[in-house]
């Protein structure tokens, strides 16, 4: 099943210095209990492409032409159709926890807020339970004190851990990830990208990865597609692509990625 059919796609930004292409007529889709993931240097269009397929450019400042089917709507000719989708089958789990959330609301406030979104009828209480369970789920420990707890008091990986108990909230179809573990040190790294991947196995949701780390998309990508000046140079299943590139811009990719080398101690 197709949660995600983007076809040429083409976003142009105005801008001081006049209008600038970022994405020229990407294709590619998601499907169900499916990763595919966009993989690029800063700049290379990829963020822009994850915020075209949600309708979240402002309209006023960037154009947006081409097909983007989600759940069958296409978001492109009926822009006014993804905020009803956003929140509901469609959640984003972005860049950076340390200031994605709300600094003088607690956690549980920020979850119960989610929860309420999707259903209305929902008491305080049962929001309330609802959050720790959530949160229980993402694997933070002592989840009820954790909801009366601001994001200052918690961790990056764990603040990443509210980020991703808010998006499962809304029992998605589709799972947009921004650099979600850019910000996080690289042991609280793994443990995030495990926890997606139990995740995706237990709902069978779609995730469309937006990442500059090749290592990254090699632990949890189907399929890659690296993008370089808002175009794709390179697209494939994720063993093909990183173990044997085509492009000489993947291989550049490949090599930046670094290496330990062989001890030298006394």
């Amino acid at each position: 099943m197709t949660l995600l059919d983007v076809q040429h796609l083409q976003v142009e930004l105005m801008t001081a210095g006049g209008v600038v292409r970022a994405v020229d007529g990407v294709s590619f889709t998601v499907g169900r209990s499916e990763t595919v993931t966009l993989i690029g240097e800063s700049g290379s269009g990829k963020s822009t492409t994850a915020m075209a397929v949600q309708a979240l450019l402002p309209a006023n400042l960037a154009v947006v032409s081409g097909r983007c089917l989600i759940d069958g709507v296409d978001v492109v000719a009926r822009p006014g159709e993804a905020a009803k989708l956003r929140g509901r089958t469609v959640a984003m789990i972005p860049q950076d926890p340390m200031t994605a959330l709300s600094p003088v609301s607690t956690i549980g406030k920020q979850l119960g807020e989610v929860l309420a979104r999707k259903d209305a009828g929902l008491s305080r209480s049962a929001r309330r339970e609802h959050a720790a369970e959530l949160l229980d789920a993402v694997r933070i420990t002592d989840p009820r004190r954790r909801l009366d707890a601001y994001p200052h008091q918690l961790s990056g990986g764990m603040l990443q851990r509210v980020l991703i108990a808010m998006a499962l909230a809304i029992d998605p179809h589709l799972l947009v990830a921004d650099e979600p573990t850019s910000a996080l040190d690289v042991t609280v790294q793994a443990g995030i990208l495990d926890l997606l991947m139990d995740l995706q196995e237990r709902t069978s949701a779609g995730i469309l990865m937006i990442t500059h780390d090749i290592g990254v998309a090699r632990l949890v990508s189907d399929r890659v597609h690296v993008m370089r000046d808002g175009r794709f140079v390179e697209s494939g299943e994720v063993e093909a692509v990183v173990g044997a590139p085509q492009q000489d811009y993947t291989r550049r990719l490949l090599d930046a990625v670094p290496r330990l080398g062989a001890w030298e101690g006394d």
